[in-house]
């Protein structure tokens, strides 16, 4: 199959109804559609179940089954010259599927089954795997890798919005750029992120009207593919027909979307500058066209235009980002707003008091324990806080530092290490010149917003709260060392 999915200049269409009704809904809709699609310029594969394994109710429509259900979608294929794609529930399905499926589709409720994947894997067809909805983007990583070892050269990962509280779903479009960095193409699925599932009780239920918005943004936020369920007339649709777009509105719908992705073609969003990768969080005055990046805006701060970088766990799933983050060798850490949330107490007698999270105190430990160096470089000196560095065997303490610039240099030196080894966190203006000299610069989540800006990465708790913890974690998952680290501390517990 020719994969336009790899094509930039192109937005690829998979659409149809849910499930197959009957042989005329199903070739009515499929001709419609490739009417369409050719007249737009967009490349077009037609998508209809065979079998929906997955009702909610014992009782409902759940197709004509596999044989005829592949019968049927193999006459369209001939007769209207499409490709196909449809889902398979059971491994034994993939061989004859393969033979009519220019695409197979893993359900999402069945995305992580091994052997699902594999027997689709080896039939040679390229795979679209749906997220499923109790998964996080990063996890996506393990679906395509378990494809490929079984012989998958051609997977696409599909985004549908995830679990949120009870009967409904929620879409992050950070997944989009997350899932991309695995380096496979991303597609949307507009009309089952709206799905209310089991919100009619023994049915899901939906609401469309949202769909084209989500669609607007998935296509800005740079997507490969768009999945979108249509029926001639979903109100009376045996599936999916409240979260179904109508087939009449499709030429409009598509259209709209095309001018958003030629906008993005013709004229590249500027901004921030990777040397090495889009994929990259970038420092503010660098430019790049082409990629938007993710955000991650914090409490209380308007956008106002900034874009804000990737959180650290992020930072440790992209392959270009986590590269970096393995060859780090120093941390070094303000102290008052990222090791403390920046207030300062006094005793009565004028002794300054300082509180300190424990769960950031045994991140640290953790990742001297690999072997990185943690130093701390602070305009204050403070009882509490060198009380606190004996506790965790902290030595590199500068404290009472009016040029922070100047102690980043000197430690360096002493270490032997280059500047792209070191990482600093910070949270305020003082903090902003080593951000500019080190490798990587972290910015805790109630930083000033110029700190942000300045930052590689932002994290989502505050300082003295967890930020510390989080930068830590995200060390030591690059260095894939996380798993073991947590295995080797429980044992030692014991």
């Amino acid at each position: 199959m020719d994969n336009n999915f790899h094509d930039p200049d192109k937005l690829v269409l998979i659409s149809g109804p849910c499930v197959i009704e009957n042989h005329e809904t199903a070739f009515n809709t499929a001709s419609i559609l490739k009417e369409t699609a050719s007249k737009l310029d967009m490349p077009f594969i037609f998508k209809a179940s065979f079998d929906k394994a997955n009702r909610s109710s014992h009782s409902s429509f759940r197709g004509p089954g596999f044989e005829k259900g592949i019968n049927i979608l193999a006459k369209i294929k001939e007769r209207l010259d499409i490709k196909i794609i449809s889902d398979i529930h059971l491994p034994e399905q993939a061989g004859p599927g393969a033979e009519i499926l220019d695409m197979i589709q893993i359900p999402a409720f069945l995305c992580r089954q091994t052997d699902l994947i594999a027997a689709a894997a080896r039939t040679g067809k390229p795979v679209n795997i749906k997220k499923g909805q109790f998964l996080s983007p990063w996890e996506c990583k393990n679906l395509i890798e378990k494809a490929r070892a079984f012989g998958c050269k051609d997977v696409t990962i599909t985004e549908r919005g995830s679990t949120f509280g009870y009967n409904n779903l929620v879409v992050d479009f950070r997944a989009i750029e997350i899932i991309a960095s695995f380096g496979v193409p991303v597609i949307f699925d507009a009309t089952h992120s709206v799905q209310l599932p089991g919100g009619m009780g023994s049915s899901s239920g939906g609401n469309r009207g949202f769909a084209p918005c989500l669609l607007r943004a998935a296509v800005a936020a740079g997507v490969q593919g768009i999945f979108i369920e249509t029926h001639p007339d979903p109100d009376k649709a045996l599936c999916d027909g409240p979260n179904s777009i109508p087939l009449e509105q499709m030429p409009a719908l598509l259209r709209t979307l095309l001018e958003i992705k030629n906008a993005l073609n013709t004229n590249p969003v500027t901004l921030r500058q990777s040397h090495e990768s889009p994929m990259i969080p970038l420092r503010k005055n660098e430019t790049v066209s082409g990629t938007l990046l993710s955000m991650t805006p914090h409490e209380n701060d308007t956008v106002s235009g900034t874009l804000f970088s990737m959180t650290p766990h992020e930072m440790a799933v992209n392959p270009e980002m986590r590269k970096k983050l393995a060859a780090i060798k120093l941390l070094l850490l303000d102290v008052d707003g990222v090791m403390t949330d920046g207030r300062i107490t006094y005793s009565d007698s004028g002794q300054e008091i300082k509180d300190f999270s424990v769960k950031d105190g045994l991140g640290m430990r953790l990742l001297m324990d690999a072997g990185v160096r943690i130093g701390i470089v602070t305009g204050r000196r403070s009882g509490a806080l060198a009380a606190r560095c004996r506790n965790l065997g902290i030595e590199l303490l500068f404290d009472g530092i009016k040029d922070k610039t100047v102690a980043f240099r000197e430690i360096v030196r002493q270490l032997k290490i280059s500047p792209e080894e070191a990482a600093f966190v910070g949270d305020d203006l003082p903090d902003m010149g080593i951000m500019k000299m080190c490798g990587i610069s972290f910015a805790v989540a109630d930083a000033a917003p110029e700190v942000i800006e300045l930052a590689h990465a932002a994290t989502i708790s505050k300082g003295g709260r967890g930020a510390v913890r989080e930068i830590c974690e995200a060390l030591l998952k690059a260095r894939n060392i996380w798993q073991d680290t947590i295995t080797k501390f429980v044992a030692e517990q014991l």
